[in-house]
């Protein structure tokens, strides 16, 4: 993922309004699909500025909350100190190339699996990263035509994904109750005027 270009992103990320619904939608999804309770420990993965994560974590024991932008972390921050927040905790890492000894009863991301180019080992290990019962919850695009994102967009590695294939993946990779549905779509209007729905899904599977 392109830390720089979030960096520079990340002052004004939240003022965007279909990105706010974005985040609200799936944070719905995964709260009404899974079980949270307040003894669970959570991971999310390129939280950004917390717009996900900030919303669940009043539903969780303790949110680690990852990215690799020091800029979105910066933000995420001073949201925690100004909201008062006890329970969550901003970590610059890469889990590509970094380590964690901890192992978490929820992991999530949203919107972050197109910008890894290698998508499959990065589910590989959140999936080791999970504790045994331990759930996964991953939102993204379907697979687009390369049209969603502004020509040039800096980060993008795939065009979203065939959610079937993911399923199929995350299968592969030892969880079960693997499955995925449509949790919002984005609207988009071209520059002709033809608004076209991207839209994303909520992958969500157990260790």
């Amino acid at each position: 993922m392109s830390g720089k270009h979030f960096d520079r992103a990340a002052a004004g990320w939240d003022q965007q309004q279909s990105r706010v619904e974005l985040a609200a939608r799936i944070a719905d999804g995964i709260s009404s699909t899974l079980p949270l309770h307040k003894n669970m420990t959570a991971l999310e993965y390129g939280c950004g500025t917390g717009l996900v994560g900030l919303t669940l974590a009043p539903k969780l024991a303790q949110l680690t909350a990852v990215d690799t932008s020091s800029g979105m972390l910066e933000v995420l921050a001073r949201k925690i100190k100004e909201e008062k927040i006890a329970n969550v905790t901003p970590l610059r890492l890469d889990l590509l190339q970094e380590s964690l000894t901890e192992r978490f009863d929820l992991i999530f991301c949203a919107m972050t699996l197109h910008h890894i180019k290698e998508a499959v080992q990065l589910l590989a290990r959140f999936c080791d990263l999970l504790k045994g019962g331990g759930y996964l919850a991953v939102a993204d695009l379907q697979a687009e035509d390369g049209s969603f994102h502004d020509a040039g967009a800096d980060g993008i590695m795939h065009h979203g994904f065939h959610s079937e294939d993911l399923v199929k993946t995350v299968k592969g990779l030892g969880l079960h109750e693997v499955s995925a549905k449509e949790v919002h779509a984005i609207i988009k209007t071209s520059d002709t005027g033809v608004e076209r729905p991207y839209p994303v899904f909520l992958l969500t599977g157990r260790k």
